[in-house]
């Protein structure tokens, strides 16, 4: 994982989706690829986390861990 925060930007149009910068040029030009973090995931296949009552009903009520509480 990298050390620092890498920057993300949005496009629209033709191509379009979340992307990071991989790198900047001197001459202002962006090399872009695909962002892959979880959060840009779910935003492409238009799916949100499961609320604990959504999760309960499909799964069953979540329990301690064995041997704990």
């Amino acid at each position: 994982m990298e050390s620092e925060r890498q920057r993300r930007v949005l496009l629209a149009g033709d191509q379009s989706g979340d992307y990071v910068i991989v790198e900047e040029r001197e001459d202002g030009l962006l090399i872009l690829a695909p962002d892959a973090s979880m959060a840009a995931m779910r935003r492409r296949h238009g799916l949100e986390p499961a609320t604990l009552a959504e999760f309960e009903a499909e799964y069953g009520p979540v329990q301690s861990p064995d041997g704990e509480g």
